[in-house]
């Protein structure tokens, strides 16, 4: 049986929206389900959302006919990507890569000024947003614990990511992460000239936006390359109990 490929979409991203975004991605692999954020990853704080994505795992692991705690490669677009990461390092003996897609690894901007305007009602009504805002606790955290699972972890962002600029700010700086940038040739060769401190293990052409990263055929094809390889690497090199678990 293929592993198991959670897909956890992003900030406010449910229901019809959310199948329409990741409709061919899940059509691609049979071992794929989708997740989405409890209370559409706005008034949960993303450390507490934690427990909604692991019954959400478990449930849909079981309804495959795989025990609740088999390996899984998760794949998480924007706020999804940051839980898939929280994710992982809470559970290194079931996650076996992550890959984000679109996530904001050093905040969002467009998170941090609707965090701001509502701190002057002085109600923390969205509390995923504020830990999705630069310089948070949330990301603090994840930014120092992320070395733990650096080598399992693959990101793919855009240089039109929109929410979240400069762009480059949602790249992974951190050691084993391999880095993928969405953009045409010209913006490659201009990112590699001025950015050399975020160095890029391949690089996906096209022009791509935010929302359109999930349901975009290269984007895909990079995920799915990933998937294959990555199980292929663990189950010959028999890395950890996880890795011995599951067979493609």
């Amino acid at each position: 049986m293929p592993i198991a490929v959670p897909i956890v979409a992003g900030t406010a991203i449910k229901g019809i929206a959310a199948q329409l975004m990741t409709k061919r991605l899940l059509q691609r692999h049979p071992g794929a389900f989708l997740i989405t954020l409890a209370n559409f990853g706005v008034t949960i704080p993303l450390h507490s959302s934690q427990r909604y994505i692991a019954a959400d795992i478990r449930k849909q692991l079981m309804e495959q006919g795989r025990p609740p705690d088999s390996p899984v490669v998760m794949v998480g677009h924007s706020q999804g990507g940051l839980a898939c990461l929280r994710y992982a390092l809470d559970h290194p003996r079931q996650v076996v890569h992550v890959i984000t897609v679109g996530t904001p690894w050093h905040g969002s901007w467009s998170a941090a000024a609707l965090a701001r305007l509502l701190r002057r009602t002085r109600l923390n009504l969205t509390p995923a947003i504020n830990d999705m805002s630069a310089g948070s606790e949330f990301l603090r955290v994840l930014h120092d614990e992320i070395t733990d699972i650096g080598d399992r972890v693959t990101n793919i962002y855009s240089t039109r990511e929109r929410v979240i600029s400069p762009y480059y700010l949602a790249h992974i700086n951190a050691v084993g992460v391999r880095n993928y940038l969405i953009s045409t040739d010209q913006e490659y060769e201009r990112h590699l000239a001025d950015y050399p401190q975020y160095p890029l293990a391949g690089h996906i052409e096209g022009k791509v936006s935010h929302l359109g990263e999930m349901s975009n055929s290269k984007v895909e094809d990079v995920i799915w390359s990933r998937v294959e390889e990555v199980t292929d690497i663990a189950n010959r090199s028999g890395r950890g109990s996880t890795a011995q678990r599951f067979q493609e």
